[in-house]
Order: structure tokens, then C-alpha cells, then sequence
């Protein structure tokens, strides 16, 4: 029996008193370990997710979200929103787990002048989390950091906190989980739009503050 290869990946999505962050470490394990792949993607102007599960079908819905978010741009003359593209990613995740048995696992965050700022977890499975979550988790590394983010989350952090604490769950996970690593890409969302953090290097030792 083929021994079967191991997969996965840390995402993590927080919201702060001036935004919302989304942010996925860089290792692909699949065949050859590659350190600078791409797992936080724009979806529109103020609109990113993450993703987790089987990369072809998890960039093609990527892909199809862009599409649609510029169609619902077009025909409604407004950016879309949050829950809208929320929504339609449900449907696609719904549709391949069920036909194609892959996995398909959406961290989905931004800001629309309806709602505000929203973050949704969308499960594998097709199952939505509503967009009121402070903080959500995913990936292989998830597990790890869950009982990080429960401790340490604070209602109205700033950027700089929420940073420091993704930072900090990130060196959770890639001591823990060896399918994490290769440093991480933070997309910052505000109402200004959206701005890029990389980070090369996490530092392997814990600093109590």
C-alpha cells in the first residue's frame, strides 16, 4: 500500500478595531517542499481569502470568486460584498467535495459599506460560519493555535496587536506542524484597502510578554 503524503497548512483570519487580517504561511508539501507558495489571494478592492485542502481546485474557486466579484461590480454598480462572495464560495466547495471528493477550505475577510468589516469560515464540508467571528482558524496547523488565539484575542486590538498575536501563533505552528512554514503573507483590509506583510522568517522561540 502507497503510503500516503503528508499535506497541509496554517491560515488564520482576525479582526482588529481598524480592520480585518488574513495571513497563510508559504509551505506547499506535495512531491517536492517548495517554502514560497502563495496561499492569501485578493478577491476584489477590499475583499481576500485564504485557502487549504487540494491547491488545483482551491485556486480555480479563487480564480472563479475574482470573476464573480467583478461581475456582481458590474451588474450591481458597487463592490461586492463580503456575504455575497461568502456565499457563492459555499456553493463551490458544496459542489466539488460532493461530485469530486476535494477539499476546499476558505478563510473569507473584508469590508463593504453594509456590513463593515466581516470575516467568515468556510468549512471544507460546505458548511459557513457567519461573519461576525472575532478570529478563525484553518488548515493542519489550526489545531495548534486555536487555544493561542481563545487566550489571547482582545476585543479593539490595534494592527500592531493583531500582528504581533498571528505572529505568535505562527511560531506555534511551525514548531509544531511540519507541514507549516517557510515564513507567511499577511493581507491587511481597511477601509482604505488592502496592503501586503511578508514575513521570511519566524522566530523559533516564544517570548512571554
Amino acid at each position: 500500500m502507497a503510503e500516503k503524503m503528508k499535506t497541509g497548512t496554517t491560515c488564520m483570519g482576525i479582526t482588529f478595531k481598524d480592520g480585518v487580517i488574513l495571513a497563510a504561511d508559504r509551505r506547499a508539501t506535495g512531491g517536492l517542499m517548495k517554502n514560497d507558495f502563495v496561499k492569501v489571494f485578493p478577491i476584489s478592492k477590499t475583499i481576500v481569502s485564504t485557502m487549504a485542502g487540494t491547491a488545483s481546485s482551491c485556486q480555480m474557486v479563487i480564480r472563479a470568486l475574482q470573476k464573480d466579484a467583478k461581475l456582481l461590480e458590474l451588474k450591481n454598480e458597487r463592490l461586492a460584498r463580503v456575504s455575497e462572495l461568502a456565499s457563492i464560495a459555499n456553493q463551490y466547495q458544496y459542489s466539488i467535495l460532493r461530485s469530486q471528493g476535494e477539499v476546499v477550505s476558505l478563510l473569507i475577510g473584508g469590508y463593504d459599506k453594509q456590513n463593515g468589516f466581516s470575516l467568515f469560515d468556510m468549512g471544507p464540508d460546505g458548511t459557513m460560519t457567519e461573519g461576525d467571528q472575532k478570529y478563525a482558524v484553518d488548515g493542519s496547523g489550526s489545531v495548534f493555535i486555536k487555544g493561542l488565539f481563545d487566550m489571547e484575542y482582545k476585543h479593539n486590538m490595534s494592527e500592531k496587536e493583531a500582528l504581533l498575536l498571528i505572529e505568535k501563533a505562527f511560531t506555534v505552528s511551525f514548531n509544531n506542524d511540519n507541514a507549516s512554514g517557510g515564513g507567511f503573507i499577511a493581507k491587511v483590509i481597511t477601509k482604505d484597502g488592502v496592503s501586503e506583510i511578508m514575513r521570511k522568517v519566524v522566530k523559533t522561540e516564544l517570548v512571554n510578554e
